[in-house]
């Protein structure tokens, strides 16, 4: 007889949504297969939950009241309509408050994580998910979390665009910055406001994938080799234009060379420099949906 873990029970509570007893039972009798158990449980009427994709959802930010450690989760649902449900926002505050409080580095950890609540069998960050699954009746899972620690002379500020305008209501799109000599904060609140925006892929150029960079640099190349424009041009006119095109797509996907947006002349580096002394140490931006693996489409790879 195979031992039957509590991470075993939890798999299939999250497959099911059934209680903890009732899924320690069915991984009983099919000693400890996980698919055997959801397909005994199928056979008596309960559905398997992990057919379904959570695609939908919300992110959800935490910023501590000293402003050093600031948190965001995508939480994610079946639909939408279950992401504006007042259970479903309480359960992701919860959830980055406890992302900000644990030292949990991956998103099983914080699963793991206890949850102290009388009502529940399973005192665990998951078994709190599994509690809102039955409740709300849709797939629910932790999608992903980051987390920040400021340094000494530095803070964390993050900024949820929501339709309400209030970041207690979460949004589909989350960014969390974290700067230095930023007294005031009002620097991290204009880049966070930015990145929402403009989508920056990394901070500086420094910071760019050095393969994906040449990738990018060998397709450009051969698209200005082909552009009618330059047919006949001596070859140093073709290697500016490459240069050219180099950096634009850089002044698409690097924060720091990005035109700002409330001031398009100025570039977000400029407006760094001219915020006496503050400068931004990193960033996270999470867009409701972009990590989710979805089932391939008839005729495509998986």
């Amino acid at each position: 007889m195979a031992a039957i873990t509590a991470a075993m029970v939890g798999q299939l509570r999250e497959r099911t949504g059934l209680g903890m007893m009732e899924c320690k039972k069915a991984l009983t009798e099919t000693d400890g297969d996980l698919e055997a158990a959801i397909e005994l449980l199928r056979k008596k009427g309960t559905k398997d939950r992990g057919e379904r994709v959570a695609g939908e959802g919300l992110v959800m930010a935490y910023v501590s009241d000293d402003a050093r450690t600031g948190v965001l989760v995508e939480l994610n649902s079946e639909t939408d309509f279950v992401a504006r449900n007042e259970d479903f926002k309480a359960l992701a505050r919860a959830l980055a408050a406890k992302a900000a409080d644990t030292h949990a580095e991956t998103v099983d950890a914080l699963l793991a994580e206890a949850h102290e609540d009388a009502e529940l069998e399973d005192k665990t960050v998951r078994g709190q998910i599994n509690a809102a699954i039955n409740r709300i009746g849709e797939k629910i899972q932790l999608g992903r979390f980051v987390r920040f620690h400021a340094s000494e002379k530095g803070q964390v500020t993050a900024y949820v665009h929501s339709t309400t305008g209030s970041g207690l209501d979460g949004g589909r799109v989350g960014v969390l910055v974290e700067t230095s000599g930023d007294a005031s904060g009002a620097l991290g609140k204009d880049i966070a406001m930015h990145i929402s925006f403009a989508k920056p892929r990394f901070l500086s150029e420094a910071d760019v994938d050095a393969d994906a960079l040449a990738k990018e640099r060998t397709i450009i190349t051969a698209q200005t080799s082909e552009d009618p424009r330059l047919q006949g041009k001596p070859e140093a006119a073709i290697n500016a234009a490459v240069e050219g095109r180099v950096k634009k797509f850089l002044g698409e996907i690097v924060l720091l060379n990005q035109p700002y947006v409330r001031e398009d002349k100025k570039t977000v580096s400029q407006i760094v420099a001219d915020s006496k002394g503050a400068g931004i140490v990193r960033f996270a931006r999470f867009e409701v949906g972009e990590a989710v693996v979805r089932p391939a489409a008839d005729g495509e790879a998986a």
